[in-house]
């Protein structure tokens, strides 16, 4: 390094003298002739009749320091070497493993089934992928590789190295120098090449194993497609013929080889996403930590805590099992492509948490039932890893399906006994259940192995997943309704039984749809159709189709109202426990959202719907065509409509009404439940809901019993005798007034208020602070003061009137006789009639 740093430090000198002592000599000679004597073309003599060279000693120095540096620079980047060490052990790994595929289908006497033919394919495609992301780094550092080899070939193309000195005696530092730049290159070169080559063969072996995997792919492709199209042609014998197959030895040898293939696939595939599980594990634990959190502050700051917990079984029961349940069965989600043997363990892990939770929550009747089906599911699964047809577990699956028809109609039966109370939804799984399972031995009867098989491990495995999903749904909604209660800040504050059933069914209409998702998923992919449908749909979707003059996919329009209908969903959800938190704070309308709710709810669906026309696609000149037909529209026969829109806005703005606010508007009364974008609802006090458009409640006169605060006023009439003593009866009313639920500021009145045709009538004025209170307060005054009437003698009159007759009928004068006297007169033995005639 000193030798370096010596050599140039001399070269920089004589740079310098060289320049000081020439540069008068340049002044005087033309620069187009000029020419350095003292450089030599390589290979020519020094003759007066050559030409002399163009290039200098000065711009040669330059170039050897140039390059030098050049040089250290591209020596530092191939320092930087790849790590061999991976791909070394990686590039055979893969070359096994395609090479273990290739013999698995070249097998002969051997045929894959239609199952494990997608299992491979997306065994081939992660292989795929992990090949290409080894390839990555091999490629960068091919490209680097290439960038330098033209850099350093511009360096030995420059006219540096073909010139030397005309005397080899001058300037010895000179020649050294260039002497150690081409020796440099050389080795520089050398290097290079090594490197180039290591990197070539890298590539060359994955762009083998790469074309390997293609055609394993189109293999297993066409193979897929015809299997498919035998899937319902015999494939052996009748049920009730001799049979066609090996004996059942080679049954343990088929479960052997796909142990240790299944081991291998997934031992490999669990080591390559570990950052994954690491990052679903820690969800699980942060889950179980917030769980704990929330139990806590219920137990210690809620005064109600026992009816709280006892609303959330299973949280409460098992906190880690809960947090496990919420991420297992979207788990398979998060790894991409997994392979069938890491889905059945993740599937085995599920239906072991959801066992356990199933003992807290149901009948035993009920749950040894469960256990008794998990043993077919076990058994299903193994069967289910399979890489090979193997006819000889005909009679195995035959039992299996009688066994889980007998259990699947007992849960029926079970069902239909009203004290277990049973999720009403697992009758018709099991029944749908039962159908598939019937189909399979049907299949199975008739020499339809492949088909019975997939409709058997498709009908089990669907059906102990949408159990483990009922129980997922339900601790999602635990979870959350535990996170709601501990959002109420006083202690004495708790959901109703009415708003608990409230949350409950909203939210499990929102989860549900979600488990449905992902049962079909897992439906659809054990019946190995899910790829074949989603391209498909894919196809259907993305197909252009002519409308007029414009174009659109089905898939744009499919989007578009995917969003509007999921913004309308999350717009409804957020009013609706928005309501709920307004109704647990009746005396603090300053804190409650009210109808501030409808201006979050336009801004939802306003927000949703413009990702929705971003989403598909839908051009800016076709949004305005629809505007100026919505704008026709209005104006022949949509004003009703838009006026109960804007009055709705107008509502939001203005905030005449809150939610829970007790009013009055076109003779209805009740208290606002909700206030819609077009309609407002009225809980009626009789139980009914009573729908009022937003226009009526700005164009009609509307009463807000609660629009400041909550107090009332109460007005009682109270007739007394005019024999009463007046001042005694004021004295009672004022003395019944005195309660504490009525409010001593205003204070209540008792005044006379005028004279009855029957009584002297008293009126009775009187506040109360809660609006809710008033009809029991009004309830209690009016008894106190009826018995306190009946205490002290005072009457209560009922309306009486006198009646004068001054001119009596003529009639009155006459002597009318009774029955009995006019029965009496008749002679004896006439008694056919009556004699009618009257005296005067």
């Amino acid at each position: 390094m000193m030798k370096v740093s010596f050599l140039f430090r001399n070269l920089f000198l004589f740079s310098l003298w060289i320049g000081s002592h020439v540069a008068s000599a340049q002044d005087n000679i033309d620069v187009s002739t000029s020419s350095d004597s003292i450089l030599v073309s390589s290979g020519q003599k020094p003759t007066d009749s050559i030409a002399q060279p163009k290039a200098s000693v000065e711009s040669s120095i330059r170039k050897n320091l140039e390059f030098t540096i050049t040089l250290n620079r591209i020596n530092n980047e191939l320092e930087k070497e790849l790590d061999t060490v991976e791909i070394m052990q990686s590039i055979p790994f893969f070359e096994r493993l395609v090479n273990t595929v290739n013999e698995r289908l070249e097998v002969r006497g051997s045929k894959v089934n239609l199952r494990y033919l997608s299992a491979l394919e997306n065994f081939l495609a992660s292989i795929k992928n992990q090949v290409l992301d080894l390839e990555k780094p091999i490629t960068k550092r091919g490209n680097e590789l290439i960038a330098i080899r033209d850099e350093l070939d511009a360096v030995k193309k420059d006219d540096l190295f073909q010139y030397s000195l005309r005397d080899s005696t001058v300037l010895p530092e000179y020649q050294l120098a260039i002497t150690l730049l081409k020796n440099r290159m050389v080795r520089t070169d050398s290097v290079l090449t090594s490197q180039r080559l290591l990197a070539a063969s890298f590539q060359s072996r994955i762009s083998s194993m790469t074309i390997k995997i293609e055609e394993l792919s189109s293999v297993i492709d066409f193979e897929t497609r015809k299997l498919e199209k035998e899937l319902f042609n015999k494939e052996n014998n009748y049920i009730w013929e001799p049979r066609e197959f090996t004996n059942v030895e080679k049954l343990g040898e088929i479960f052997r080889d796909s142990l240790r293939l299944n081991e291998v696939i997934f031992s490999r595939y669990f080591k390559n996403h570990i950052p994954i599980s690491l990052f679903l594990f820690g969800i699980s634990l942060a889950l179980y930590a917030w769980i704990r959190y929330n139990l806590k502050r219920i137990t210690q700051e809620k005064d109600f805590s026992a009816i709280i917990l006892e609303r959330v079984k299973f949280v409460n029961s098992f906190q880690f099992l809960s947090a496990l349940i919420f991420v297992l069965p979207l788990a398979p989600f998060f790894y991409p492509k997994p392979p069938i043997s890491f889905e059945t363990v993740i599937l085995i892990a599920l239906v072991l948490v959801t066992s356990i939770l199933l003992k807290k929550d149901k009948p035993w009747k009920v749950y040894w039932n469960w256990i008794l089906f998990i043993f077919v599911f076990l058994f299903y699964t193994a069967s289910n890893l399979y890489w090979e047809i193997a006819f000889q577990e005909r009679w195995h699956l035959l039992a299996l399906s009688f066994i889980g028809v007998f259990l699947a109609n007992r849960l029926v039966v079970l069902q239909k006994k009203s004290e277990l109370k049973l999720p009403i939804y697992l009758s018709y799984l099991a029944k749908f259940y039962i159908a598939l399972q019937v189909g399979s031995i049907l299949a199975n009867v008739f020499g339809r192995f492949s088909l019975a098989k997939m409709l058997g491990v498709a009908s089990t495995m669907s059906f102990v997943q949408a159990v483990s999903l009922y129980i997922f749904v339900t601790v999602i909604m635990e979870m959350i309704y535990l996170q709601f209660e501990v959002s109420k800040k006083q202690g004495n504050e708790y959901t109703s039984y009415w708003d608990f059933q409230g949350i409950q069914e909203r939210l499990k209409k929102v989860f549900s749809g979600l488990a449905f998702i992902i049962w079909g998923y897992y439906f659809l992919d054990n019946l190995s159709i899910f790829n074949f449908l989603l391209g498909e749909a894919k196809l259907f979707l993305t197909t252009p189709w002519s409308l007029f003059s414009g174009t659109f996919t089905f898939g744009s329009v499919a989007i578009f109202f995917l969003v509007v209908y999921l913004a309308s969903i999350l717009a409804n959800n957020i009013a609706y426990f928005a309501s709920i938190k307004d109704q647990q704070k009746p005396n603090q309308r300053d804190k409650r959202l009210g109808s501030s709710i409808l201006l979050i709810r336009l801004g939802v669906l306003s927000l949703g719907m413009l990702i929705a026309i971003g989403a598909s696609g839908i051009p800016i000149d076709k949004i305005t065509i629809i505007l100026g037909a919505l704008s026709l529209g209005i104006g022949f026969g949509l004003q009703t409509i838009v006026n109960n829109l804007v009055s709705g806005i107008i509502l939001a703005f203005e905030r005449p009404i809150q939610i829970g606010d007790d009013i009055e508007v076109g003779g209805k009364s009740g208290k606002v439940k909700d206030v819609g974008i077009r309609s407002s609802k009225l809980q009626a006090y009789d139980g009914s809901e009573i729908i009022i458009p937003n226009g009526d409640l700005l164009s009609q006169h509307l009463i807000n019993w609660t629009l400041s605060d909550k107090k009332r006023r109460v007005e009682l009439l109270i007739g007394v005798g005019y024999d009463s003593d007046m001042e005694l009866v004021r004295e009672v009313l004022r003395k019944q007034l005195d309660k504490e639920e009525i409010m001593k500021k205003p204070e209540p009145r008792v005044y006379l208020q005028t004279f009855g045709d029957s009584s002297v009538d008293f009126r009775v004025l009187f506040w109360v602070d809660n609006y809710d209170l008033w009809i029991e307060i009004r309830n209690q005054v009016m008894f106190g003061i009826f018995k306190a009437f009946k205490e002290q003698g005072i009457e209560i009159p009922f309306p009486q009137r006198d009646l004068h007759l001054k001119n009596l009928p003529a009639t009155i004068r006459e002597n009318v006789k009774t029955i009995k006297e006019i029965e009496e007169e008749i002679p004896e033995g006439q008694g056919g009639g009556t004699n009618e005639k009257t005296e005067e």
